[in-house]
């Protein structure tokens, strides 16, 4: 009894710590915060916001978040303070309310409680600055939009910037608002997610990805017995399929947060619990100090909602007009109220209402949609913006190309010009349309103006140099559709006139925008151009360079493999002109470089079988000298090894010519008919002189690779390879009839007993190879057992795998005896046991 009650005792201690660490780790943490402020002296207040879901919740879990373990680690060296982490008590719990829709029918089982925790630190200036943590998991296993929720931890953190960095001691950022507790799938949300800053920098609101701490096995790191917080920097969580930081939420449209404002919208269309990081930037003077990060789990639950009141409302509205978009939803009648002060004429019932607003400034619109007895109402502030467009001088035509400055006579906050310049003024040298856009608070207005240059200019076309070949009458033409009046320097009036004579002929042009312009043509006639070039042979590869001949020395020459000047030089024989230009006359000759022909030519390359030893001449006599392989000078050359063979030679012509050819050797083909041997009269061996070969000769006649030795005697066989290189080979093969016994020996019984004895039946020692051989054995009912056609195959005693019983057997045996005489035998034998 004694030992039972033991046994009790230990499974209750461990069923109580398995339970213990399962509340650590239960998934009741719903989202949090970290803060601080400055409370001088290097003294700091530290608050962590977190949110339990407090129907979903353990309480011991919850309990075992009295305490919060937070470690403040150093920004430079990222290792943890002595005396960190430490413990701070909470107080609370305040439970939240707060919910996004006036009209629910019925209002979802939702409830988050919320604690917080503070404590006071000193922290002196340091480089780098500080990391305040606190790391806990894990998060609520039915979360829908990032991997592994249940085994997910969280790391509510702050940054606390070096004193000496930003310039004075920083007071984190404050959330304005917590969320509300739930979200109804296909309803609009419309929450104010701002946040306030006592140090007054500037703010910038962002989605972001909130991050991972602890874990299932040590879920409340102390950095002793229970685990060790992360160091920064710090691990981000991984999200599951397609949501991402800034689409967390399945939506339509979907989560969207102002940068400047922190207004958060988003209409959900799933229901689910996901989680969402918001994050507020802080930036003094341009430069990023802190971020304060707020990870929160949002549910989103189908509700049933009779009406929501909801309008897209811009920052600005640039002009007084605007018609507004109304995106509520259940509705059955509206009321705008437009935020004009003094006057009760600002008002509209329509769904999508216009509406002009007096003036400049910053009006707060209100929409209230009704439905039955319930209405929701819709608060948004827009800012006004007076229409103030740039003015542009107006367009104009010039006569020159001259530069031109166009400058806006109202400021902006960005100036873009359809040239892609972002200034206020901008210079001009081309013709063209120029659009200049004016941004004001996201307001953009725009003019244009079109810039026109009278590029009508006259156009003299008859510059004519006369050569001797051709005519000498021309007319002058001008290219000018739109102008007013001609003058020639020949006193002519009329826009193209017929000259036959040399010289020069001035037109002056006055267009219908009273632009002058003039022109002339010169008239010019020319003697005739002369050019020479001599035929040349040379060695093949040798360069020439031809020169142009020519009386006149202003004359330029262009020849027809495109080189230019009076010189051109080239390698490649053929037929080339060159051409010679004096102005516009023009003169050519042909001329022709040709090679000496070649003398040199070894023939093709040499093949050898064996070895090599030959002697090879210079192939003409006529050579001034001769070198093989760049080593013997004789007009022979003894070949002994293959491989490549050159020769350099200069020929009958002074020119140096090469050859080479490949000297190849090859190996006789191997060949073996094998010994001479002594046969049966009755086999037929096979001689195989081997696969592959070009040819093969037997002295039997046959030119095939085998051959089949029916009678005694010396067989030979000739091959010949691919290479032409042959071998010979040459066998005697003797037949005798009585080199084994003719007749074969059939055992009367055999005991296929297993012990190596008499086993097999029959056993033969038959050993004529390639002659005809067969057994059959039978039972004595005739039925077939065995048919064996080679005498290496025996029977074992067995059919079908079984035991063949005892008793008489019959067999036939027909065979092919060392004298070629074909026998048969019949006969039984007993199977014993």
């Amino acid at each position: 009894m004694v030992l039972v009650n033991i046994f009790v005792k230990k499974i209750t201690v461990i069923l109580f710590l398995f339970l213990s660490l399962f509340d650590l780790k239960a998934t009741h943490i719903v989202g949090g915060e970290m803060t601080y402020k400055f409370l001088g002296n290097n003294q700091y207040r530290i608050r962590l916001d977190v949110y339990i879901d407090c129907i979903n919740g353990s309480p011991e879990a919850i309990q075992s978040d009295a305490t919060a373990i937070i470690g403040i680690f150093n920004g430079d060296t990222r290792n943890i303070l002595s005396g960190y982490p430490i413990n701070v008590s909470r107080t609370g719990p305040t439970r939240i309310q707060k919910t996004n829709y006036n009209c629910l029918k019925v209002t979802p089982n939702a409830c988050v409680d919320h604690y917080v925790y503070e404590t006071t630190v000193t922290l002196p200036p340091t480089k780098g600055g500080y990391y305040v943590s606190f790391q806990r998991c894990c998060r609520n296993g039915s979360i829908t939009n990032i991997v592994a929720p249940g085994a997910t931890g969280a790391n509510y953190w702050a940054y606390i910037p070096n004193v000496n960095d930003v310039g004075f001691a920083n007071t984190s950022a404050v959330y304005k608002e917590l969320p509300p507790n739930f979200l109804c799938t296909n309803t609009a949300l419309k929450f104010d997610h701002s946040a306030t800053d006592a140090d007054g920098d500037s703010l910038v609101y962002s989605l972001i990805t909130p991050y991972l701490g602890a874990d299932p096995n040590n879920p409340r790191p102390n950095n002793g017995n229970a685990g060790f917080l992360e160091k920064p920097p710090f691990t981000q969580l991984q999200w599951r399929n397609s949501y991402t930081f800034d689409d967390p939420i399945d939506g339509n449209p979907s989560m969207n947060i102002d940068p400047e404002t922190g207004f958060l919208t988003l209409t959900p269309t799933r229901v689910g619990q996901f989680v969402v990081g918001i994050s507020v930037k802080e930036f003094r003077k341009g430069k990023l100090i802190n971020e304060v990060i707020r990870d929160y789990q949002f549910n989103v639950q189908s509700c049933v909602v009779d009406v929501v009141a909801s309008f897209f409302a811009p920052k600005y509205v640039c002009g007084f007009t605007y018609q507004f978009q109304n995106l509520s939803s259940g509705a059955q009648r509206y009321h705008w109220d437009f935020g004009v002060s003094g006057t009760n004429a600002d008002t509209s019932n329509t769904a999508r209402p216009v509406f002009s607003f007096p003036g400049p400034g910053t009006y707060e619109v209100t929409l209230i949609a009704y439905k039955t007895t319930c209405a929701d109402s819709f608060k948004a502030k827009v800012t006004v913006v007076e229409p103030n467009k740039p003015k542009l001088p107006r367009d104009t035509t010039l006569c020159d190309k001259v530069t031109m400055t166009l400058k806006t006579d109202i400021p902006g906050e960005d100036y873009r010009w359809s040239t892609g310049a972002r200034t206020d003024s901008l210079v001009v040298s081309n013709a063209g349309t120029y659009i200049l856009a004016v941004t004001n608070k996201t307001c953009t207005w725009y003019d244009t103006i079109i810039i026109a240059y009278d590029r009508e200019k006259v156009d003299a076309k008859g510059d004519t140099l006369f050569c001797s070949y051709d005519d000498f009458t021309r007319i002058i033409s001008t290219n000018m559709s739109s102008t007013t009046s001609f003058i020639w320097s020949n006193g002519e009036t009329t826009p193209n006139i017929t000259v036959n004579k040399p010289g020069k002929y001035k037109v002056t042009a006055t267009s219908i925008n009273k632009c002058i312009s003039q022109d002339s043509a010169q008239i010019i006639q020319q003697s005739d151009v002369k050019v020479f070039v001599n035929d040349t042979q040379v060695c093949p590869g040798y360069s020439v360079t031809f020169s142009a001949i020519s009386p006149d020395p202003t004359a330029s020459f262009s020849w027809s493999n495109g080189a230019s000047g009076k010189n051109m030089t080239t390698k490649i024989a053929g037929q080339y002109f060159v051409r010679a230009q004096v102005a516009l006359c023009s003169a050519r000759d042909t001329f022709i470089l040709s090679n000496f022909p070649n003398e040199l030519d070894l023939g093709n390359d040499l093949r050898f079988c064996n070895k090599i030893d030959t002697l090879i001449t210079s192939p003409s006599n006529k050579f001034k000298s001769v070198v093989w392989n760049n080593e013997v000078t004789n007009t022979t050359y003894r070949l002994t090894k293959p491989g490549p063979l050159h020769i350099t030679v200069v020929n009958s012509n002074g020119c140096i010519e090469k050859d080479s050819i490949n000297v190849l050797l090859f190996p006789n083909p191997s060949l073996n008919l094998g010994p001479d041997t002594t046969l049966c009269l009755s086999e037929k061996p096979r001689l195989n002189a081997g696969p592959g070969m070009r040819r093969y000769l037997w002295n039997t006649g046959s030119q095939k690779q085998e051959i089949i030795a029916f009678d005694s005697g010396v067989y030979w066989v000739e091959i010949i390879d691919v290479e032409g290189c042959k071998s010979i080979d040459s066998v005697h093969i003797i037949k005798r009839k009585d080199l084994f016994p003719v007749d074969i020996y059939m055992p009367s019984a055999f005991t296929p007993n297993g012990d190596d004895l008499n086993d097999v039946y029959p056993n033969s020692q038959y050993k004529v190879e390639g002659a005809e051989y067969n057994v059959k054995l039978f039972n004595r009912w005739g039925e077939k057992l065995a048919d064996f056609n080679n005498p290496t195959l025996n029977w074992d005693g067995k059919i079908n795998g079984q035991d063949a019983p005892e008793g008489v057997y019959v067999y036939t045996i027909t065979w092919v005896g060392c004298d070629n005489v074909r026998r048969t035998l019949y006969g039984d034998f007993l199977l014993l046991r």
